[in-house]
């Protein structure tokens, strides 16, 4: 069996965001208030690739309809990256 890792491909997710907390200092993050309005400026739109699960599987196929059936998706959203035999 081969191990994969199971992702969702970005087209299938909508309205992501991020925050972006380069140029921060720990300081500065541990103090920061991600949501107050003066925080607005550091959310950027983005395009995630959300992890599934890690499954064994023999095939790509295999591996993506496991993950479907554990995680309740549909198997057609999602791409499976072979990391080992």
């Amino acid at each position: 069996m081969n191990t994969y890792v199971v992702c969702m491909d970005s087209s299938w997710v909508r309205d992501s965001q991020m925050f972006d907390i380069a140029g921060l200092t720990d300081d500065e993050l541990a103090d920061i208030d991600m949501y107050s309005a003066d925080s607005e400026d550091k959310w950027h739109d983005m395009e995630p690739t959300p992890f599934i699960a890690v499954i064994k599987a023999e095939n790509e196929e295999e591996a993506c309809k496991k993950a479907a059936i554990e995680m309740r998706y549909d198997p057609r959203c999602l791409f499976a990256i072979k990391v080992s035999e």
